[in-house]
Order: structure tokens, then C-alpha cells, then sequence
């Protein structure tokens, strides 16, 4: 086999550079691939701003000469292109088809700047480290062609804005400047000096230096950023330097307080300065004015004849030396003293009266009072006043009558004697009985005796501060039986009886039940709220009831968690607005609804809105049990209310009633507050609550007018205050619907409503003077007419409020209960009540209506009069006088009249 001689490589070199001589010799050429350029190939950029760069590839030229030895050209021309094409064809101007980067990320970052399509480069807020980058184009079909542009980076030019203080005094000073773009390693330059400067933001720097006598005037400031690309702000602002303050002053009294047209010497000691003289200002005014005060050349002061809107007023003393020295005084203008000159009418007589005071000094907000009792008063003007009120038996005699004008300066007037003689009882029997049927539970013969002496707004004004009765602790062995057994024994004896019947009224609109609450320490911390709350504020009854742990248990508010990623629970939330306080449509003032151009009711709330408050009301667990440590999903416990724990509250910002919303970050406390307030301020609250507590104590149909009169003095009790259920309550039963059957001829057949089994077995024992403890039988009582106490099936309450009684358009709530098994259960409570016995605890006490037996007419007055409010049909009154007389044992007698009237319809209905 023939061999092939091995070659050495620079034999293997030689043949490669012969080859290449002859390929150029006979005209062949390598093409070098197109390159890009971009322009400008070198930029300086400021931080923020931007450079916009364009890019273009080198395209070689066609060869020239001839292919035997010809010559050949190797000059390029330029094309802008964003991309290499073929030689010989037209190039893609297109700028889709580059890529451009920053330091080899395309498109760049925040840090090193960012690039978009164009070619526009964004520089970085601040400076990177190094502070040069480079942008590069590369080709999106060929990732070999690239072009590059170096770009150097430097600070932005700093705005300064402001400087702080304004005015410095030779010495050493600190200054801050204000204004943007300031970086770390920035000046601040005074007079041309570079200062000691702390940088503190972009916006903000302080610096610390010395003026000299010499800068004596305005001095410039300005702010230099350092390398890379140093810059000062422009234009520079004026720093005033001042000659030091000498000149003191000291303003005797540094205080006072002065009721109208009074006057106060004021006197201002100067040092420093020789020039003594100062001017006087009030409130900044020179010389004062009539509204502020006014004061001399020498610094006597004079009040303005009332006080001003801003109080105090401040008195001030400046040098005319030098304006920069000044001392102040604070001056508070007092309301005069009142002067009482005249009281009518006078004499007055026991019950209800209105008086008239005539003096002076009088001021807006003056109040009038009566022997002690502040007085609902009107301002007529600074010389009269009015008021109502109510003088009781036993202010009979001489009353003191004086006005006190309210803060500043509250001070009263030396009294008035009034003479209050006893009068005739203004109120009739009737009316009385009537009165109590609405305001307690049930009239007794004594207790309408003693309205008749007092009247109803004495009664009320008794009632409302009246002591109240509570429910003790429980035992360890005790269940909810003891609960019901103090709810029937309050109630027959407790003196507090408004408050009792409006507390009852309250909880069948605020709910919880033994059905799912069974823990009688949960009922007696609950009952006892009720009871403070009844007459008090309703933003206060609200949100106690929303932190009971009783309502935190039944509707699931306790361990509500709103963590992140967990779910509220709306119950609460849905109720509270639903059932508790505004209801499913808006309202307008009278109780209608709203309604929508398709006539539709306007709905008062959405989901949304649920679901705002579900989420505003989480972070709430029950309080700790004695020796054990609080903390979230804490076991049900009821020693008070519920405790917040915010890091199981929802913080995020949430939508309430009418597009109201709570910001993000509140805490539990807050968020509670501001939800219930949301409710609270709702315009239904006022008619949805009327409506109610109407039908729980008067009428189950009450007029429009009716409910609008009582919402109104819920949204004002006459003295600016909302939710004044005090206002509200008197506002119900004094108004004159609920009064006009006092007298028979103006009674209505739809006024009233049904007595619901708590109230018919609680009048009963009442009215025959019964002593009980409770018992042990009486809710049993209660539970087979229909309400066993403390425990409604629903968290709608024992029965509907809006149930229409069969084969009418009137509304009877309490019918809703009524059946044949509950009306015999009515009887046969009354049969064993007078005839047999509900319980060995339970005692009735007839003597004073056994000794009427002998005379029929005698006996059937006290007791109709207790009973029928003394208005019985005169069918009625003759059967029952037949049947009486049929008896001769008074003792049966009496007993058959309290059953047969007690089993009556008459009874059963309250009109």
C-alpha cells in the first residue's frame, strides 16, 4: 500500500495561506457578518431621567474591479436597521426585530435602568454601584450581531424649597432644607460654606453651622449633590441671620378670666433695652376688637359682652424694640351671672306645670331648676326663660327656683321662691289604670292611687330613678329555673316597674335563648344589662349587647376569627342590623318603607355590607375564667364582656351601611366602635325602635304620626342628644294616642293589643295582690300559653311582629300564640289561681275586696277599676252582677268575679 508522507503544521499552515492567495487571486471574498452601532455611543445620565439611543447595522458594499486581479473596495456603508438583512436586499427597518438590554438583562431593572423597544433608556432612581452600565442592541434573528453604548450615571440635580427656620441668630445654628432629589453625601452650603450635614430622606436635610456678625442680612443656601455629575439647586433661598435677641419681657398676670364688659390691668416689664414701649394685641388683632376684647395703649383689657366663639382669647405684649420679643397672657371670657327677677305662674300646683323666668345674663343654654331638679328649658332670650316640669307631693310648700348659665364660667343666680300648693288629683282613675297597663306590669289599687296624686310625668320622673332590681349570682347547682324564678319575683314586686316592662320589651327585640344559652350565670349577667340599659342611652344598650357574652355565644360573635385566609362568621352581623336595629327596607320617619320607582321596598343593606360587618366585629372572645390567662377562643365563660384580641381581628378596610367605609390597620376596639356607630347614626334606627316598643306597650297599630312623633324624639330628646330612651319612652306613652283612651268616648276599636302570656299571668297576680318568689310552676304556666320565659324558639322572639291577626288587615303579634290549647291554658291558669293553687311559693291576698263582696255594684267597681281600668261594657256588667248576687258567701263572691273577669276577653285584650 502506498503511504502518504505525515506533514508538519507549519506545513499544514502554508497550504492554508496558498489557498486563501489563490481563492482572493481569482476573485472569491469572505463577507464579514454586518455589525450594529448605536448612537450615541457614550451618554451621561442623571438618576430619573432618560436617554433615547438608535441603533444601525454596517452593511459591506458590493466588490469592484474585475475577478482576474481587479481591485476590491472594503468601505461600508451604514444602514439604520434594527437588524441584519442579507446583502443585496432592502433592510427591515422594523424596531421589533432588536433586543435591547442593560448590562445584559433585556429590557433592564430598577436598579441599573430599564430600556424599552424604542431604544428609550429610563435611568434608576438612585445610583448602582459601579455607577456605569451599558446598553446593548442585539439582533432578534441573529444573536452574533450586537452593538454597545456605555452610559454613566450621575445624581440628579437637587430642588431645594424651603429652609427651616427662616431666621437664625449670630451663633451656632441647626437648619433643615427642604425639597427632593437630595442624595446621601449631599450639602447643604451656607454663604458659600459646605456645612456638616445629616442626610435624612430624599426630601429632607440638617445641617449645622456658625454665623458670624458679618452675614448680618439674607443669606443664600443652597444644596449640592456630590460626584458623580456634582449639581447645585437653583435658585438659592435666603436664611435671615439676626443679632441675638436680648430684649425680655414679663406679662403680669400671665393669665385671667373675666365675665362680659369686666376689665383686667395687664403690665409688661421689659430688660435688655432701653426703649421700654411694647404694643398690645388680642388674638393677634392690634388694639383688639368688639368680638375678642379690646386693650389700651397702657394694657388695660375690657371683655367683649359675650364670649367669643374662640375662648380663650390671647392677650399679647411685643417690644417696639424689637418685634421678635413678646409674652402672652391667656384671658377666659366667662358666661355672666344670671339675675332671676320673676317666676310665673305662682303659686303652682302639684303634677305638671310650666314656668316662665324673667330676669337677666340669661345665655343660650341657660337651665332653669326647680327645687334641685334641672329642668327641660327653652332660651327665649338674655331676659326670659322657659320650662316645664313636675312638682311632686311632697315639694307642697315653698320651692327654690334658679337659673345657671352653662360653661365658661357656669354660675347661678340667687333663688326665687315658688309656692306649690297640693291641688286636686288632675289624673282620673281610668286614666291612671290605663297609664299603668302601658308602663308596668299591671295596675294595682294602690299604685293608681298614687298616680292619680302625682301625675303622669311625676310618675315617669319616679320611675326613671327609681332603684334597680337585680339578679343575684347563681349557684354552682343552679340552672336557668333560678333565672325565671327572680324574672316572675322582680316583676310582681320590683319597684323599678318601667324599667322592668321596657327592659322585657328590649330583650324580645335583642334576643338570646336557653335553647342554646343554658348557663344561668350567662342569663343573669344579661338580664342585669338589660335592666341598667333600659332607660338609658341606645348606642350604649347596642354595644353592650354586642360585647355580652350571652349575644357572643347564641349568635356566634365569641372566637370570631378574622384572621387572613379565615371566613367571618355573619351572624352577628346580619342580625344586628336585620332584627335588632334597622330592618330589611329603609324606612321613612312614620315606619313605611321606602319605595323604589317600581314600587319595591328600598333595602337598608347588602352583602357587602354584611359581610363589613361581620369582619369589623371578629377579635372578640369571652373573658377568662378566675386563674387562667386570657387568650383567644377562651371557653364560654359570662363574669363581663367579651375581650378583643387584635391579632384575631380582621384589619383590612371594610364597607358598611350607605357606602361608609373603615380604613385598613384599625384595631378591634376601634372598628367596633365606628361599625356601631354606622347603625346607630342610621335614620330607621329612630322609626324601626318606635314601632316596636309601640306595639310592646300601647297599640299593636299605631298611626304613622304616631311613630314619627316618638322617632323624632329619638333622633332629639329637645336637648341635641340621639338614642335618649328615656325621651323616647315618655315620648310613647305621653303621646296623645296612647292617652286618648283615657277617655272612653275617644277610644278606637283597633287600639291596644293582646296581653302575651308573661304580661296576663303577671297582672293577674298583681292585681290580686299576690307574694311570690318565683315559684317553681309559674313558667310552666308561661310555657303551655305559648312563652316559657328566657327561652324564644328563634332569634325572631317568641312571635313575629308584623303577624296579621286571621280575617283582618290589623296587626296582632301576640295572636300568633294564640290557639285552642293556649286559651284553655289561660283559663285554667286564672281557675287555679284564685280556686287552687300555682305553687306553694305564690300567694293572692282578696280581704280588701272580700270586704266589697256584700255589695255586688262595690265590688265589681274596685275590681274593674284594677282590672278593665274601670271601663266595662255594660252587657258585661250586668252578667257579671247576675252572676254574683248568686252567691252569698263574700268570699266566693270575690273569687268568682276575679275568675270570671280574668277569663274575659276584656282582660286578655289591653286597649
Amino acid at each position: 500500500m502506498m503511504r502518504l508522507p505525515r506533514t508538519s503544521p507549519r506545513t499544514s499552515t502554508s497550504c492554508f495561506l496558498v489557498l486563501f492567495a489563490a481563492l482572493f487571486l481569482s476573485g472569491c471574498s469572505l463577507t464579514a457578518r454586518p455589525a450594529i452601532q448605536i448612537s450615541p455611543s457614550s451618554a451621561k445620565v442623571r438618576t430619573g431621567a432618560t436617554q433615547q439611543f438608535t441603533a444601525a447595522v454596517a452593511a459591506p458594499k458590493p466588490p469592484s474591479g474585475t475577478t482576474q486581479g481587479g481591485s476590491f473596495s472594503a468601505q461600508a456603508a451604514l444602514m439604520p436597521v434594527s437588524s441584519a438583512v442579507p446583502h443585496g436586499t432592502t433592510p427591515d427597518t422594523s424596531s421589533s426585530t432588536l433586543v435591547w438590554s442593560v448590562n445584559g438583562v433585556a429590557g433592564g431593572n430598577s436598579k441599573t435602568g430599564t430600556i424599552d423597544a424604542t431604544g428609550l433608556y429610563q435611568a434608576p432612581s438612585a445610583l448602582p454601584a459601579p455607577a456605569s452600565v451599558q446598553v446593548t442592541a442585539t439582533s432578534s434573528s441573529d444573536a452574533t450581531r450586537t452593538g454597545n453604548a456605555e452610559i454613566d450615571l450621575q445624581n440628579p440635580v437637587p430642588m431645594l424649597t424651603s429652609v427651616s427656620p427662616t431666621a437664625v441668630t449670630i451663633g451656632s445654628f441647626t437648619i433643615t432644607a427642604n425639597g427632593s432629589r437630595f442624595v446621601k453625601n449631599a450639602q447643604i452650603i451656607f454663604d458659600g460654606t459646605a456645612l456638616p450635614t445629616t442626610f435624612v430622606s430624599p426630601a429632607k436635610l440638617t445641617a449645622t453651622g456658625t454665623a458670624v456678625p458679618a452675614q448680618v442680612g439674607a443669606v443664600p443656601v443652597l444644596v449640592r449633590n456630590p460626584d458623580p455629575g456634582a449639581a447645585s439647586s437653583t435658585p438659592a433661598l435666603n436664611l435671615q441671620v439676626q443679632t441675638p435677641d436680648t430684649v425680655k419681657i414679663k406679662l403680669t398676670p400671665s393669665s385671667a378670666a373675666l365675665r362680659p364688659a369686666a376689665t383686667k390691668q395687664f403690665s409688661a416689664v421689659l430688660t435688655g433695652t432701653t426703649n421700654l414701649e411694647v404694643t398690645w394685641s388680642v388674638n393677634g388683632t392690634a388694639g383688639g376688637n368688639a368680638a375678642l376684647g379690646t386693650i389700651s395703649r397702657s394694657g388695660l383689657y375690657t371683655a367683649p359682652a359675650a364670649p367669643p366663639s374662640t375662648n380663650p382669647v390671647t392677650v399679647t405684649a411685643t417690644s417696639v424694640a424689637d418685634s421678635r420679643s413678646k409674652a402672652t397672657a391667656a384671658v377666659t371670657l366667662d358666661n355672666p351671672v344670671p339675675t332671676v327677677t320673676s317666676v310665673s305662674p305662682n303659686p303652682i300646683t302639684v303634677g305638671n306645670f310650666k314656668l316662665t323666668v324673667m330676669g337677666s345674663n340669661f345665655v343660650n343654654g341657660a337651665t332653669i331648676v326647680f327645687g334641685g331638679d334641672f329642668l327641660t328649658t327653652k332660651f327665649v332670650s338674655a331676659t326670659q326663660l322657659t320650662a316645664t316640669g313636675t312638682a311632686l307631693t311632697q315639694q307642697v310648700g315653698v320651692v327654690a327656683v334658679t337659673v345657671q348659665n352653662p360653661d365658661p364660667g357656669s354660675a347661678t343666680s340667687s333663688a326665687a321662691k315658688v309656692d306649690v300648693n297640693p291641688g286636686r288629683a288632675s289624673v282620673s282613675a281610668t286614666a291612671a289604670a290605663r297609664f299603668l297597663e302601658q308602663s308596668t306590669w299591671g295596675p294595682t289599687q294602690a299604685s293608681i292611687a298614687h298616680l292619680q296624686a302625682i301625675g303622669f310625668q311625676a310618675f315617669l320622673n319616679e320611675q326613671f330613678s327609681a332603684s334597680v332590681s337585680k339578679y343575684p349570682a347563681p349557684a354552682s347547682k343552679d340552672d336557668l329555673s333560678f333565672v325565671q324564678k327572680h324574672f316572675f319575683a322582680n316583676a310582681v314586686a320590683g319597684q323599678d316597674q318601667l324599667r322592668q316592662r321596657v327592659s322585657f320589651a328590649l330583650s324580645q327585640m335583642f334576643v338570646i335563648s336557653g335553647i342554646k344559652v343554658g348557663d344561668p350565670k350567662a342569663f343573669v349577667l344579661w338580664m342585669n344589662m338589660m335592666q341598667n340599659d333600659a332607660l338609658g342611652n341606645h348606642f350604649t344598650l347596642l354595644k353592650d349587647v354586642t360585647l355580652s357574652p350571652g349575644m357572643g355565644n347564641y349568635l356566634d360573635m365569641a372566637n370570631n376569627d378574622g384572621c387572613t385566609g379565615c371566613r367571618p362568621n355573619e351572624n352577628y352581623g346580619r342580625e344586628v342590623l336585620q332584627l335588632f336595629t334597622i330592618g330589611l327596607a329603609e324606612l321613612n320617619p312614620d315606619g313605611t318603607p321606602q319605595l323604589d320607582g317600581s314600587g319595591k321596598p328600598v333595602p337598608t343593606y347588602t352583602q357587602t355590607a354584611v359581610t363589613g360587618f361581620a369582619a369589623a366585629l371578629t377579635g372578640w372572645t369571652y373573658p377568662p375564667q378566675p386563674g387562667k390567662t386570657a387568650g383567644f377562643y377562651s371557653p364560654q365563660f359570662y363574669s363581663g364582656p367579651m375581650i378583643p384580641f387584635d391579632n384575631h381581628h380582621n384589619n383590612a378596610a371594610k364597607t358598611l351601611l350607605d357606602g361608609a367605609t373603615l380604613p385598613a390597620g384599625n384595631d378591634a376596639q376601634t372598628d367596633l366602635n365606628a361599625a356601631l356607630q354606622n347603625i346607630f347614626n342610621h335614620p330607621n334606627v329612630g322609626p324601626f325602635l318606635a314601632r316596636a316598643l309601640i306595639e310592646k306597650l300601647v297599640t299593636s297599630n299605631p298611626s304613622g304620626d304616631y311613630v314619627s312623633r316618638v322617632a323624632a324624639a329619638f333622633d332629639d330628646n329637645g336637648s341635641g342628644v340621639r338614642g335618649d330612651l328615656k325621651a323616647v319612652i315618655s315620648a310613647i306613652l305621653m303621646d296623645p294616642e296612647a292617652r286618648r283612651g283615657d277617655d272612653p268616648a275617644e277610644i278606637q276599636a283597633a287600639d291596644g293589643h293582646l296581653k302575651e302570656p308573661l304580661l296576663h299571668i303577671i297582672s293577674l297576680l298583681r292585681a290580686t295582690n299576690a307574694a311570690t318568689d318565683g315559684g317553681n310552676n309559674l313558667q310552666y304556666y308561661a310555657s303551655n300559653m305559648g312563652q316559657y320565659p328566657l327561652f324564644p324558639s328563634s332569634v325572631f322572639n317568641f312571635y313575629p311582629p308584623d303577624y296579621v291577626i286571621p280575617d283582618s288587615q290589623l296587626l296582632g303579634p301576640e295572636f300568633k300564640l294564640m290557639n285552642t290549647s293556649t286559651t284553655i291554658a289561660r283559663i285554667n291558669f286564672v281557675n287555679d289561681l284564685i280556686y287552687g293553687s300555682v305553687g306553694g311559693a305564690t300567694r293572692i291576698d282578696l280581704s280588701q275586696y272580700v270586704a266589697l263582696a256584700p255589695d255586688v255594684n262595690k265590688l265589681l267597681d274596685a275590681i274593674c277599676a284594677v282590672m278593665l281600668h274601670g271601663q266595662t261594657p255594660d252587657d258585661l256588667r250586668a252578667t257579671l252582677g247576675t252572676a254574683l248576687a248568686g252567691i252569698p258567701d263574700s268570699t266566693q263572691r270575690a273569687k268568682a268575679a276575679f275568675y270570671l273577669i280574668g277569663s274575659s276577653s276584656q282582660y286578655q285584650v289591653q286597649h
